[in-house]
């Protein structure tokens, strides 16, 4: 294992106060007396070992604030696994029912074969009726059988759009721009809410958006597109692993930065303005340089609900815009 310092790593970290920042302190101290690497995967087992030795009450809590941080992923995944497989079976069905049709489309070639080989030999005009009639009722099951089916396969496509729409509405990823979607966002925001009025941290929010002046100058959805694409791959770069990076439509892109305030925002918001501007891009053979503006809020125990905060940052991102700035802050409650 690591060699063991003589340095107290918890000895910068502040004066505990409370039970569970106690407890945590524990653990660490715990780990480096045993040698053992203090990162978040030994840390998590010691925390949870160790957690087992404390009293009921202690652990009730600890366990209420961790179910903060859950969610029912794995609940999810399986309602998804299970849309998938039922588009599956109506990909297959559709894939059979066409089989039927061309196995039901050959035999009525054959059939009028049969007819045009038969009227060869036809001897009499009442022969030649009797063969047209018999011919006519193996025609008219074979049409009754195609309807059939063609009809199960219109009922099945119709079953299979629906299935691939709950799939997609369930879809927590925007494939066009390679980043969270705005439902996931607004699932996550709400999260953060919860876990901020009983942590009592503070959190913020940045949305940003191509500057109006900018977009003018790109003709082309295809160009705006590219463009966007360019500023999410930057907020996926400078973002931190805990950060939230969503698409929330019309080209405005949000960050969810956990535990950081609005001065660690508005530092976030002039790094990435510098990083954005600095990428410049060639349209149609004019070097551009992209502006954005940004909006930024502080999320506190005070802050009212998703919506509602939301708003505020899209009033905020309008002022911006109108004032030709870079960011505003949304003042909260």
């Amino acid at each position: 294992m690591i060699e063991k310092k003589d340095v107290n790593l918890t000895e910068d970290l502040g004066e505990a106060t409370t039970k569970l920042e106690i407890f945590a302190k524990k653990v660490l101290d715990k780990m480096i007396e045993e040698n053992i690497y203090p990162i978040p995967y030994y840390y998590s087992i010691y925390f949870f070992n160790m957690l087992e030795d404390e009293d009921i009450e202690f652990k009730k809590s600890v366990m209420e604030i961790i179910e903060l941080e859950s969610s029912n992923e794995l609940e999810d995944d399986l309602k998804f696994e299970q849309q998938l497989k039922k588009s599956f079976k109506y990909s297959k069905q559709i894939v059979k029912d066409t089989a039927t049709i061309y196995k039901l489309s050959s035999l009525l070639k054959e059939k009028n074969d049969f007819l045009l080989k038969e009227i060869d030999n036809v001897a009499t005009p009442q022969v030649f009726k009797t063969i047209l009639l018999n011919t006519r009722k193996h025609i008219e099951v074979i049409n009754k059988k195609i309807s059939q089916t063609l009809k199960e396969i219109k009922d099945i496509y119709a079953q299979n759009i629906s299935t691939l729409k709950e799939i997609e509405k369930e879809s927590i990823f925007d494939s066009l721009y390679g980043i969270y979607n705005k439902k996931y966002f607004m699932v996550e925001l709400e999260k953060e809410i919860k876990q901020i009025k009983t942590l009592k941290h503070i959190s913020s929010i940045l949305v940003l958006k191509v500057k109006d002046d900018i977009l003018k100058k790109l003709n082309t959805e295809k160009t705006k597109i590219i463009v966007n694409r360019m500023i999410a791959k930057i907020l996926l770069k400078t973002s931190r692993r805990t950060d939230i990076v969503a698409h929330l439509g019309d080209g405005k892109f949000g960050m969810l930065l956990k535990h950081t305030d609005r001065i660690g925002a508005i530092k976030t918001s002039e790094r990435l303005s510098d990083m954005i501007s600095n990428s410049t891009m060639f349209i149609e053979g004019e070097e551009l340089e992209i502006k954005i503006v940004i909006a930024i809020i502080e999320l506190t125990i005070n802050s009212g609900d998703k919506v509602e905060i939301l708003n505020c940052v899209y009033d905020k991102l309008k002022e911006v815009e109108e004032e030709n700035g870079l960011y505003k802050v949304c003042e909260g409650d």
